[in-house]
């Protein structure tokens, strides 16, 4: 006789409660047929409990736990700093009440002064700290005259060291113009030309923009950046890009480096300047401006001026864009001067 094993499952719970447990869907993938210690996924998927207790790193540097032979190194080391530092600000005191209160004389304190300049940014109120400091150092006690020469030794300083090093500005504002019937796609290489090596590696690049046919397109940029123009046939941006400069499908055009001497205005005519068909263009459209200015002014009037007017009117000028005489010089739709 066959003896069925009940389950103590199927004694507590009805029918119709059981059908519809077994019937509940997975919690994980959400299929009936099996439960969520059953489900095929359940190893590819993390749970919950499991992403909240999963460790995070912080968000700064932990403390490096230092040994107390390194401990003792840091000490000294700070030590020695701090006793410099000393040294230096008793050298630049002596030196200071030696000197007159004028900039032409107190700028040889420079010497002395250089060597702790960083302290003297740093604190908030330089001259009564390092008066009251440093006097005490000396055993002399602190007076308002020697505060007051402290503080005029560190103006000249600041004055002398900004006269020898000169703050440069490499910010550039350029604008590319394009004078060729093609469209163009601006890519900036990341890097610096005064700096890496681009040349001989493959660097990664950004799209800046798209430059139309005659037109422009102006770039915010800096001393040392490279950037790529790539013709494009089409009148609308292309919806994917190269990541390096080696994934270009077509080459680029020209390549622009912006330096000290690049001027505001950069043509893509000749590759990164003007053809010399262009520029004799816009000689001869300057000077045709000149030549109706004088008419307008009342030239005809003079017998030796008429007959070279006559000249004038033989000479059949093309029709050019509004936009070439922009760039010639001359007055256009786009000056709104008629």
């Amino acid at each position: 006789m066959k003896v069925m094993k009940v389950k103590k499952f199927d004694l507590f719970i009805p029918n119709k409660l059981q059908q519809k447990y077994t019937n509940m869907p997975c919690s994980i993938c959400r299929q009936s047929g099996h439960n969520r210690s059953t489900c095929p996924q359940r190893d590819t998927v993390i749970s919950r409990q499991q992403i909240i207790i999963q460790p995070r790193p912080p968000s700064y540097p932990p403390t490096p736990i230092l040994s107390p032979l390194e401990r003792r190194a840091l000490t000294r080391k700070f030590w020695r700093a701090t006793i410099k530092s000393i040294i230096y600000l008793k050298r630049l005191v002596k030196v200071s009440r030696l000197l007159t209160e004028s900039n032409d004389r107190l700028k040889y304190c420079y010497f002395n002064w250089v060597k702790i300049r960083e302290l003297f940014t740093s604190l908030p109120d330089i001259p009564q700290y390092f008066a009251s400091s440093i006097l005490l150092v000396l055993n002399m006690e602190p007076s308002h005259y020697v505060m007051q020469i402290l503080d005029a030794a560190n103006s000249a300083c600041i004055e002398f060291h900004k006269a020898r090093n000169p703050v440069i500005d490499t910010r550039r504002n350029v604008k590319l113009i394009n004078m060729r019937d093609e469209n163009y796609l601006v890519y900036w290489v990341q890097g610096n030309i005064m700096i890496h090596d681009i040349d001989n590696q493959e660097n990664m690049i950004n799209y800046m923009g798209m430059v139309p046919k005659k037109g422009t397109f102006r770039l915010k940029t800096m001393i040392g950046h490279r950037f790529y123009l790539v013709p494009h046939k089409f009148n609308y941006e292309p919806p994917y890009h190269p990541r390096t400069d080696r994934e270009f499908f077509i080459e680029p055009y020209v390549q622009i480096n912006i330096h000290d001497k690049t001027e505001e205005n950069i043509y893509v005519d000749d590759k990164d300047s003007l053809s010399e068909l262009n520029r004799w263009k816009f000689n001869a459209l300057k000077l045709d401006y000149l030549i109706r200015e004088l008419i307008k002014l009342g030239a005809r009037n003079n017998d030796v001026l008429d007959c070279v007017l006559d000249l004038h009117e033989d000479i059949h000028l093309d029709e050019v864009s509004e936009m070439e005489k922009d760039i010639a010089g001359i007055p256009s739709q786009m000056t709104n001067i008629t």
